[in-house]
């Protein structure tokens, strides 16, 4: 592999100074929950976001972007709204050539119109930024002209690369055991030789013998059963907000191997074996190397033979034969983690899950290239006959090291019993997104990493493809290589006979499942346990036999096999996978000392007892074994019998396989030569952008700005931890990375977090791990999904000022309610091609609970009874719809706009926006109750100091209290703006004062006012606050939702002097 220059540079910094240390709150012993601090969705509390901004942001692509860029380089700046007024969205017209849960997505980036374009604002920033550089140049001296290749670091670290011996060989020792003999006598003479299990196990043999002799031939014709029960998961994962692809409706059944981006997933294990012999689409692991490409079926062309043909989506689905069959499609890395228990591989930790078997529908491959003017013989009866060619292919998709392509034979392409499809749907559906949407190559019986995705051009080559992703990737090497540099490794990963293409030979055990129990006084009842699981080979060839061992193999009990409907093709050739099971007695269960399994295909070979490393982790098939302990139920006080998995997927670590003395030796350097500078909490998340990216990983503090220019993975695998302080990235980073990784990141440290901060992310980590424990039953009335996207339409639009609109949205079919506390937010999401937009807004309807819930508010007589029904009764959630009130920041000569307000101020009627939530953990529940981070609290007397947008939050707590019959709480409100026009809900709330004067009182401060105003003027200072608020008490509270600079450098300062105490009685929405 070519040297990557791993250049780092890391800005000095002196850490926390001692005064910051020692006043730093004790995460671990108080509230979480503080002004200015992140919350767990992100937002700094008690603080409206700044000038509608957002920082983080990844390379956008798309040729209606390109011609406005290509726009602004003539001088003319674009704001949002030219964008969205000029955007042509055709996934409303054609709705059936979209895969399902299809998302609008605004053709440009947030960061490009606001933080790239020559605006005067950031001409000003840019030269501001281009003298401090400069600066810093000049005191930095560069100290790495002599960076280390990874083997070379190897060598430096002592590790030998080949045995002294070698040149010796090894024989198998594997040895396959003779089949238990078949007969067909009556029961009483069986009786006689067999007990009752080994004629029930002979009963089944004949049964699977007469089920395999007649199996049915797939006439590629055939109508997958999922195509009816396929993705029911039409909301957003949290995770993939700030990515690319924010548009991707995803299940939150796949385990996330790779942090949030890009998407490597599997399913559980039990999951996927209890779907079936057909995987749901939702339920097939996916394996992307970068971003997913936003493809549409009307425009996406396939290009082959350097354009000889080039077909349009209608041209391939309506101009040749399709062919619908199920294939088995199994990732090469799958159960990757068992190895990576040995000895870190480049690869991150698959477990047993990157194995799927839908239906592929689409025409041969060969029929293409036939139609390309392709002969099916190349140089036939020529002297060039015996020239060897290659297929190859490439995606539109672009991953760090370039287009993703590689190559097949082209024999074996031409080959109609082959079965090479250019898939355009799975399970009868359009492919979604990550499986290649609008098309992609479908080898039966090869590995994954060869069916490219998003399939873009085509072409015959007289060698083996040579990109990046062909030569690199996909590979087995002998396991002195460690490396994926030096000359050994330049070799052989070039060399032709190490890449992976059939699929190998494997077998895992489904159930018991990992961590399953099964109560010990069965065995007396004399019950038996059925073992189950999965088994596949490459090659099309049959999986003939599985055996299960439970005395380490020693001795092995057949398995019966059960096939999918319809699994053959031209006679002999088996794509799918199999199902197997056995029936054991309890009794033989606990005397086990393990359950291993193993498989045997055509040619009677099977798999080998031991894994072998390699430094891909790739192919490994050896036996699979589940070991059991016995465990005691603290309750009752039953024994069990605890099964585990050798791995767990990605980064949980309950697996009986643990960490081998190697990979302890390689995590105790880590360890060591950290610089012992403290870093607090407030100091690590103000280092949240790309320009300023520091990480925590295990305790440390790292500066990666540097990194983002040549870091594998992307920029946005990293900028996604940017600034946080939680346990995720260093689950994330370890999952993925290796001992040199290690290294190059050893070079970026800058310190360790305080102790405070250590304990904030402990504690943090196990809320997060009980919360994932939980399976609470959610009402399905409710839209809100705490960690999920849900599309809602925008159904009307009204001004009530120049600059501030009333937004309607009504939420999903089936759905009635929105699902939100008083005090809580919904977040707000908008399609980029780089990110998904987000910002944080409290509705302003409803704003109470249903009423005919007892348990959440009033009922519908106390309500007339207080108000008059009109009154409370439109304000009562269970309507199907929400409103927003929101100002538009419009764009002038000098800036481009808040994104946000713009877009919705343009955005068509019956268009779709994202929302996600609650958020916020402040809840209101009525007669002065509030429950803060999960703590009920009871104050009579309620200020709220609120500014700009931050009034929203407050006015839902006016409308609750002062709307619901009997409730007492007093309230007194300051509330900053700018000028007259800027007052949100200025006539509510003058209505509000007016019918209930005793209890609220308003306060307006301007700091810019007209002439005529003639209430406070300036800006908030500890006066106003003590002439319009209640005076610190133990009734008393203080609620902040402002500007940063309002609330932090004038507010809280004063409200801490006049005697308020922030987790006691002053919190921000």
């Amino acid at each position: 592999m070519p040297p990557v220059p791993h250049r780092i540079s890391v800005r000095g910094h002196p850490g926390s100074s001692l005064r910051d240390i020692e006043r730093e709150p004790d995460w671990g012993a108080g509230h979480q929950h503080r002004v200015g601090f992140l919350n767990a969705q992100g937002r700094k509390a008690g603080l409206t976001h700044d000038g509608d901004y957002a920082d983080e942001h990844d390379k956008p692509g798309d040729r209606d972007f390109e011609a406005w860029k290509d726009r602004a380089k003539h001088g003319n700046l674009v704001n949002f709204r030219d964008v969205i007024q000029g955007e042509k969205d055709l996934h409303l017209q054609h709705p059936e050539n979209r895969s399902l849960g299809w998302r609008y997505v605004l053709q440009c980036s947030e960061d490009w119109i606001k933080n790239t374009e020559e605006w005067p604002a950031n001409i000003k920033k840019w030269k501001q930024q281009e003298e401090a550089a400069q600066k810093e140049a000049e005191q930095k001296t560069d100290d790495q002209d002599d960076v280390p290749q990874e083997h070379e670091w190897k060598r430096q670290q002592g590790e030998n690369k080949h045995h002294d011996a070698y040149g010796a060989s090894s024989e198998d020792s594997s040895k396959a055991e003779d089949a238990p003999k078949e007969g067909k006598t009556q029961y009483e003479e069986l009786r006689e030789k067999y007990s009752p299990q080994e004629i029930a196990l002979l009963r089944s043999l004949q049964n699977e013998k007469a089920i395999i002799e007649h199996l049915k031939q797939n006439d590629r014709r055939r109508i997958s059963p999922m195509k009816d029960h396929n993705m029911t998961t039409m909301s957003i994962d949290e995770a993939d907000q700030f990515s690319p692809d924010n548009w991707i409706p995803r299940s939150s059944d796949l385990i996330r191997l790779t942090g949030k981006h890009p998407l490597n997933g599997e399913p559980h294990l039990k999951h996927l074996y209890d779907a079936g012999l057909v995987t749901p689409n939702e339920l097939h692991y996916v394996r992307n190397h970068g971003a997913v490409p936003r493809l549409m079926w009307e425009f996406h062309k396939l290009e082959v033979e350097g354009g000889r043909l080039i077909l349009s989506m209608d041209d391939l689905k309506n101009k040749f034969d399709a062919v619908n069959i199920q294939v088995a499609l199994a990732c090469d890395g799958n159960r990757r983690k068992e190895l990576n228990m040995m000895k870190r591989s480049k690869g991150f930790n698959w477990g047993s899950g990157a194995v799927s078997c839908a239906f592929w529908k689409g025409p041969l491959l060969r029929d293409v290239l036939l139609a390309a003017g392709v002969p099916e013989r190349m140089h036939q009866g020529t002297a060039h006959e015996a020239q060897r060619h290659w297929v190859n292919f490439e995606g539109a998709d672009e991953p760090s090291e370039g287009k993703y392509a590689t190559s097949i034979p082209f024999q074996y392409a031409m080959d109609p019993t082959n079965d090479v499809i250019l898939a355009y749907e799975m399970n009868d559906v359009p492919l979604p997104p990550d499986h290649g949407y609008p098309v992609r190559l479908i080898i039966p019986g090869y590995v994954g990493g060869r069916c490219v995705k998003w399939l873009k051009k085509i072409w015959i080559s007289d060698k083996e493809n040579d990109s990046y992703y062909h030569i690199w990737d996909n590979r087995v090497l002998p396991s002195f290589v460690t490396e994926k540099d030096g000359e050994f490794a330049e070799v052989l990963f070039r060399h032709p006979d190490t890449a992976c293409n059939e699929q190998n030979l494997n077998s895992v055990i489904a159930r018991p499942a990992h961590g399953e129990q099964v109560v010990l006084t069965d065995a007396r009842k004399g019950k038996t346990y059925r073992i189950e699981g999965y088994a596949y080979d490459g090659g099309g060839h049959e999986v003939q036999r599985v055996e299960v061992s439970l005395d380490g193999g020693e001795t092995w009990l057949y398995c019966i096999r059960r096939f999918p409907k319809y699994p053959i093709r031209h006679g002999n050739k088996f794509w799918t996978w199999v199902h197997w099971h056995i029936d054991v007695e309890i009794a033989h269960l606990i005397r086990a000392e393990g359950i291993t399994v193993r498989c045997f295909n055509v040619f009677k070979n099977t798999q080998p007892q031991q894994a072998s490393w390699n430094v891909m982790g790739m192919m490994n098939n050896c036996w699979y074994v589940v070991r059991p302990e016995i465990v005691t139920d603290s309750d009752s006080g039953i024994p069990s019998l605890m099964f585990r998995h050798p791995t767990e997927p990605g980064t949980a670590d309950g697996g009986w396989m643990k960490p081998s003395t190697e990979n302890q030796i390689a995590a105790a350097k880590q360890e060591a030569g950290t610089p012992q500078k403290q870093f607090t909490r407030e100091e690590i998340e103000k280092h949240d952008k790309e320009d300023d990216c520091w990480l925590v990983v295990d305790g440390k503090v790292y500066d990666a700005t540097s990194v983002l220019k040549w870091h594998p993975g992307g920029k946005a695998a990293i900028v996604g931890h940017a600034g946080k302080v939680h346990q995720e990235t260093s689950d994330e980073f370890a999952n993925i990375h290796d001992g040199y990784a290690y290294e190059q990141l050893r070079k970026c440290v800058l310190g360790v977090v305080t102790d405070k901060a250590k304990n904030f992310i402990k504690q943090n980590a196990e809320a997060a791990a009980k919360e994932a424990a939980k399976s609470p039953k959610g009402d399905d009335k409710i839209t809100l999904q705490k960690h999920r996207w849900v599309p809602v339409k925008l159904k009307d639009r009204k001004s009530i000022s120049e600059d501030t609109r009333t937004y309607t949205f009504s939420i999903p079919d089936g759905k009635t309610l929105l699902g939100l506390g008083t005090c809580q937010h919904v977040q707000v999401g908008f399609h980029l091609v780089d990110r998904m937009l987000v910002r944080s807004y409290t509705p302003t309807r409803p704003l109470l609970p249903p009423a005919k819930n007892d348990k959440k508010g009033p009922t519908e007589e106390q309500d007339q009874n207080r108000n008059g029904r009109s009154a409370a009764a439109a304000q009562r959630d269970g309507e199907g719809t929400f409103d927003l009130t929101i100002k538009t920041y419009f764009p002038d000569d000098t800036q481009p706009g808040g994104a946000m307000s713009n877009i919705l101020d343009c955005m068509p009627i019956g268009e779709e926006i994202e929302i996600r939530g609650p958020t916020g953990d402040i809840v209101y529940n009525g007669n002065g109750t509030f429950v803060v981070e999960g703590k009920q609290m009871t104050f009579k007397k309620v200020n709220l100091v609120l500014g700009g947008s931050g009034i929203t939050p407050g006015y839902a707590l006016i409308a609750r209290v002062l709307l619901s019959a009997g409730d007492k709480t007093e309230l007194r409100v300051v509330d900053a703006n700018k000028a007259e026009g800027d007052i949100l809900l200025h006539e509510a709330l003058d209505e509000f004062e007016k019918d209930h004067g005793e209890q609220l009182k308003v306060t307006h401060v301007l700091s810019h006012p007209s002439e005529k105003w003639k209430g406070k003027k300036g800006f908030v200072n500890v006066d106003i606050l003590k002439q319009a608020l209640f005076a610190p008490g133990e009734d008393t509270v203080v609620f902040l939702c402002g500007p940063p600079i309002m609330i932090q450098k004038a507010v809280l300062p004063a409200l801490e002097d006049w005697g308020f105490m922030e987790e006691k009685n002053v919190f921000g929405f």
